[in-house]
């Protein structure tokens, strides 16, 4: 029998840390910011590896013939923290940002619909408190731009015309959302303050669909204006703005309890897909026709499971709780991460749903960066970013296997292929052109 989620004020309450530490292993809640380094009283946490090598100088990689002729580029934070490009092989470096240790750190490297880098720029003052700019340029390093911001950001989004960067900060113990506009020269616009923020731009990038905190679940202006969608939003994190502009997909909790509903923007009105008790994970597929979700409860977790929006017709992809799991570009595929512990070990494997079956890949653990500030959020990091490949023929993923090898991995989205290490690095994410 499901556990009822404890109410505040008769909305949804579930017990965010106890699941959280259940399916993730590491601390913080599912719907709460993780703790960061970005605040003045805090000194920046630097990679202790060698960092006085110039990356650029690094030997050229040798092109594994498996993983050779990939599209796109891959956005890599090396081991000494310094932001590179990369071919899906390990060639051709580009590097976008050197750190100075102990002085400087780049965070949060996330691609644009069109295919530039924007990141997070932190660096120490003389009075020794922390300055932030948002710097973008193309995938070789043209057409820099920096734009100082008054907060330290700690997580990026550009709207789908590749003309805006929403940022989150937390200046105090709310989070601040603030919208950069790429061709303006103002330190952002601070549009909206609360604590959780989670976000998903309009198609038009001119409107963002945001849940905030418990109660609010609202269409946010870039001018400021509100219009609210839900007054009574379930346990969930991130809403969908769909990409044809068409759908919300967001947790609702009204008479009968919880449930995941579609949402149409333009009549209002308003489907059940899936009633739930506890607390909602899900991630829409691109083109918007699927839904990958799963039911978190204190005992456990239920099947991780894909429903067809408009035929309402469902297939469950596995009994495990599911760490973090991922549709690719055409979404013909999910990539879902599973745990493995062995003799008391924890492990993790990535598996991939093809649509009627799936193959795991070897063992593995997740870069520390990875683990702490990407995959208790990987919801929201779903719309900003992706490991796959342009034409979901393989993704990339930065960690450690069985035998220490560690770094940035390409694996194939086929299941007799063996995944590759191509360079060093704790964080990856891969071009999505």
């Amino acid at each position: 029998m499901p556990i009822h989620p404890r109410k505040r004020n008769g909305r949804p309450f579930p017990a965010f840390p106890a699941l959280a530490a259940f399916l993730l292993i590491v601390a913080g809640a599912c719907t709460s910011e993780p703790a960061r380094p970005d605040l003045p009283d805090v000194t920046i946490d630097l990679p202790t590896g060698p960092t006085n090598e110039d990356p650029s100088d690094s030997p050229a990689a040798t092109v594994p013939s498996n993983v050779a002729g990939l599209a796109g580029r891959l956005a890599v934070l090396d081991a000494g923290g310094n932001l590179i490009t990369v071919n899906p092989d390990g060639s051709d470096h580009v590097v976008l940002a050197e750190i100075e240790p102990g002085r400087s750190q780049v965070r949060q490297p996330t691609w644009s619909p069109d295919g530039r880098v924007a990141w997070v720029q932190v660096e120490v003052t003389e009075a020794g408190s922390l300055a932030a700019a948002i710097v973008s340029a193309g995938a070789d390093g043209t057409e820099p731009a920096e734009v100082r911001t008054s907060i330290v950001p700690f997580y990026l989004s550009w709207d789908p015309t590749s003309s805006r960067i929403a940022y989150l900060g937390s200046p105090s113990e709310d989070i601040e959302l603030g919208i950069l506009e790429l061709t303006g020269r103002s330190s952002g616009t601070p549009l909206d303050t609360g604590q959780p923020f989670y976000l998903s731009w309009a198609p038009a990038g001119d409107q963002l669909l945001v849940h905030v905190g418990q109660d609010r679940l609202e269409r946010l202006g870039i001018d400021g204006s509100r219009t609210t969608v839900d007054d009574r939003p379930g346990a969930f994190s991130a809403p969908v703005w769909t990409a044809d502009g068409r759908t919300f997909v967001y947790g609702s909790f009204g008479a009968q309890g919880q449930r995941l509903v579609v949402h149409d923007v333009e009549t209002e009105k308003r489907r059940t897909l899936v009633p739930y008790d506890e607390l909602l994970t899900f991630v829409v597929s691109p083109d918007g026709e699927r839904i990958a979700f799963q039911v978190l409860e204190q005992g456990g977790a239920l099947p991780l499971t894909v429903i067809d929006i408009g035929t309402g017709e469902t297939a469950e992809i596995t009994d495990a709780p599911t760490l973090a799991y991922f549709w690719s570009p055409a979404g013909e595929r999910l990539l879902y991460l599973d745990p493995d512990p062995v003799q008391g070990q924890l492990w993790y494997r990535w598996a991939v749903w093809d649509g009627t079956q799936s193959f795991v890949t070897p063992r593995f653990a997740p870069s520390t960066l990875i683990a702490g500030e990407y995959l208790p959020f990987f919801q929201q990091y779903a719309q900003s970013m992706t490991l796959w490949s342009p034409d979901g023929s393989a993704f990339a993923y930065a960690g450690v296997n069985e035998a220490g090898e560690e770094g940035i991995w390409i694996q194939s989205a086929r299941p007799d292929r063996a995944p590759v290490l191509v360079g060093d690095g704790n964080f990856v994410a891969w071009s999505p052109v």
